[in-house]
């Protein structure tokens, strides 16, 4: 016997409290989305992807990777009240970061290319 598991619908890619999501434009993550592939080129330009609140997202981790094409950025930011994390650019194409909030700040446990 062979299991297929169904692919997510367009919709489910683009439900705003799914655990995987694919922004192409700018968004603040809601604690529900874990992980986050983003899309960056002509079409889209640069655009910037809001952390959650560090204070709401307590033990998250979160796994942000980039798909660049055209020197394009993605910039990964924290909520503005929170503190400790400067901004990250992911700039090449499958650039990515895990990220985990201690309650008090956003700490980058991996970054790499895939």
């Amino acid at each position: 016997m062979v299991f297929i598991q169904p692919q997510p619908t367009l919709e489910a890619q683009m439900d705003e409290n799914a655990s995987l999501i694919h922004p192409k434009a700018a968004l603040t993550l809601r604690r529900a989305n874990i992980f986050v592939f983003g899309t960056v080129n002509t079409a889209t330009n640069n655009w910037t992807l809001t952390l959650p609140s560090v204070a709401e997202a307590i033990g998250q981790i979160v796994y942000i990777q980039a798909s660049v094409a055209n020197s394009k950025t993605l910039t990964v930011q924290d909520n503005a009240d929170d503190g400790g994390l400067g901004d990250i650019a992911l700039d090449g194409d499958g650039e990515y970061v895990c990220l985990i909030s201690t309650g008090l700040i956003w700490r980058e446990l991996l970054t790499g290319y895939s």
